[in-house]
């Protein structure tokens, strides 16, 4: 298949998670071998959920908690000065944990990485994703890790404008170039009709461990660079963020130098919409 790195993106509520799965099965019934990197997934080139420490930081949480020192190891990376765990992953409970309320601070994500740390550990991460690809004939599907994640948080917590959004998008997608990557991005006209759609659909069944999807991204962008500084308030303020994303997305896309296709997803007919998405994908 000539593509070999599949991103599929669009604001939340777009469908990703439904058509990222539909591509996966629509490859492999045609006997190509797929892994699909699903939001919040561990994932070879995207750091969501991962906390970034350095080697004495390590050291010290491992000799504090010897009673996963097993668990800590198993997933945790060296990735160059830094160390990288995946805190998620350790079996403690989001809420209630010292140790993830510590990690959490560490967070690559959120603007509690520096930028320069943000770039050089995904970029590192990326070019390492394309080079193991070279080894097999496998196709590769990344949900939201590229444009949602990146200009969230370039955007959102380092205060970058759309200019320079533009540009390091373009470098990161260079780094991949050997996968001959496609994009599908599902658009929404209407942005407000899919976040409130998407809220309701999204209620935790369990508020001592897991909070309503809309409480967290009201936070989220409360708490953002770009929410603090644009006076971001409530569930308007989400509104408007998504907005804000999405117009910078629409640019970078126009100009990106790869294969893309942007689907319009209005009605949520996802037989129609999966008929367009395997109209743009080139299997042979």
């Amino acid at each position: 298949m000539k593509n070999r790195l599949i991103l599929v993106e669009g604001i939340p509520g777009s469908g990703k998670s439904t058509i990222s799965n539909k591509i996966k099965e629509y490859l492999e019934s045609k006997g190509i071998k797929v892994k699909l990197y699903s939001e919040g997934d561990a994932h070879p080139a995207d750091l969501g959920w991962n906390a970034c420490l350095t080697i004495d930081e390590y050291k010290e949480v491992v000799k504090d908690n010897p009673e996963i020192e097993d668990k800590l190891k198993e997933n945790t990376k060296f990735e160059g000065d830094y160390v990288v765990i995946a805190y998620t992953k350790l079996g403690l409970p989001m809420k209630g944990s010292e140790l993830i309320k510590y990690l959490e601070t560490k967070e690559v994500y959120d603007g509690k990485a520096t930028l320069e740390i943000f770039k050089e550990l995904h970029f590192q991460r990326w070019k390492q994703f394309a080079e193991s690809m070279s080894n097999n004939d496998s196709v590769a599907i990344f949900e939201c890790a590229y444009l949602q994640n990146h200009v969230n948080e370039l955007m959102g917590w380092h205060g970058k404008d759309s200019k320079y959004i533009e540009e390091y998008m373009l470098e990161l997608i260079d780094t991949v170039k050997v996968l001959n990557p496609k994009l599908i991005y599902l658009t929404q006209p209407n942005t407000e009709e899919t976040i409130k759609r998407v809220a309701a659909e999204r209620v935790s069944t369990d508020k001592s461990k897991w909070d309503d999807w809309i409480d967290l991204v009201i936070r989220y962008v409360e708490g953002s660079e770009y929410g603090q500084s644009e006076g971001l308030k409530g569930y308007e303020g989400v509104i408007q963020f998504f907005k804000d994303r999405k117009k910078i997305e629409e640019v970078i896309i126009e100009n990106l130098p790869i294969d893309k296709a942007v689907i319009n997803n209005t009605e949520y007919d996802w037989d129609k919409v999966f008929e367009e998405v395997v109209a743009v994908l080139n299997i042979l």
